[in-house]
């Protein structure tokens, strides 16, 4: 269901945002961060008492400036009525947080939808190899997996490929260690263990599309068929991950390029996906430069 309506929502946005599919990977996604950024930071000013905030601002400054006065004085009792006075112009500039954030939540959940289904991951061009994987339980490695041929599709290496045991995946670069590590130095300061991938079955087939049809990639083992879709060529790809309940093939995934900024940003901490992470590290530094270049409180 919730994949439906994401696809729903992506196409409508198409409207708006497509343009950005035209443009290298890379610069697609700064383009969405900063968009994303700008959202949250004009939002804010059309939305607010800038003209209060900025009082506020200069005023807790001021206060600030006391509160150093006040001990350099030795004077307890006068630094402490400075920082009440602080909180209470801070409580006070609460009242102005909610209305920017409801208001900006929907260009900014619009933009996260369409990038989370647009530009999470690298369209496969033609005649470039594309790995297909079929995910089955354990207890059917041994056992055979047939892909059916496919007009417009090539697979050098077969058509049936045995399930065999999964491999945890590769760490490669500089991130994915530094990402190995900061797990397990979170793990360590929560006394936990760090979790283990469950590995189970696989079947592997490299296939290579030679056009920019949508080939529907029918994949069969005891009697069901599995379809997942792969496309080349094209500024949208499919899936890329289609999953089966209560059958033998728990799912088939067209295994594409993540989104990789710079081609280094990978997954954070395997929680955020790549594209996600750097979408994060351009978004969130861009709101302040935005805020203080506009002169927004």
């Amino acid at each position: 269901m919730m994949e439906a309506i994401n696809a729903w929502v992506a196409n409508m946005a198409d409207w708006i945002f497509g343009w950005i599919l035209f443009l290298p990977r890379d610069l697609s996604l700064f383009t969405v961060a900063v968009l994303t950024s700008a959202s949250l930071s004009f939002v804010r000013k059309w939305t607010t008492d800038q003209e209060w905030l900025h009082r506020s601002v200069a005023d807790e400054e001021r206060q600030n400036q006391l509160i150093k006065d006040a001990k350099k004085r030795g004077d307890k009792e006068a630094a402490k009525r400075h920082k009440d006075t602080i909180t209470l112009i801070k409580m006070k500039a609460m009242r102005f947080e909610g209305k920017p954030l409801l208001w900006a939540l929907i260009p900014v959940a619009l933009l996260a939808t369409w990038a989370f289904t647009r530009l999470a991951f690298v369209p496969p061009r033609p005649n470039e190899p594309v790995e297909v994987r079929a995910y089955l339980p354990r207890a059917e490695i041994g056992k055979t997996v047939h892909l059916a041929p496919e007009p417009g599709i090539e697979a050098p290496d077969g058509w049936m490929r045995s399930v065999v045991q999964d491999q945890p995946p590769a760490i490669v670069g500089i991130w994915d260690q530094t990402g190995v590590w900061l797990n397990a130095r979170l793990c360590a300061l929560l006394g936990k263990t760090p979790a283990e991938p469950q590995l189970e079955g696989i079947a592997t087939w490299r296939v290579i599309p030679r056009d920019t049809q949508v080939h529907a990639l029918q994949v069969r083992y005891a009697g069901h068929t599995y379809e997942a879709k792969l496309v080349a060529g094209r500024r949208q790809y499919e899936g890329p991950t289609w999953v089966f309940a209560d059958t033998p093939v728990q799912s088939v995934e067209v295994a594409l390029k993540p989104t990789r900024l710079f081609n280094f940003v990978g997954d954070l901490l395997w929680v955020l996906p790549a594209w996600m992470a750097a979408y994060l590290l351009i978004c969130i530094p861009f709101v302040t430069i935005l805020r203080k270049v506009c002169r927004i409180a």
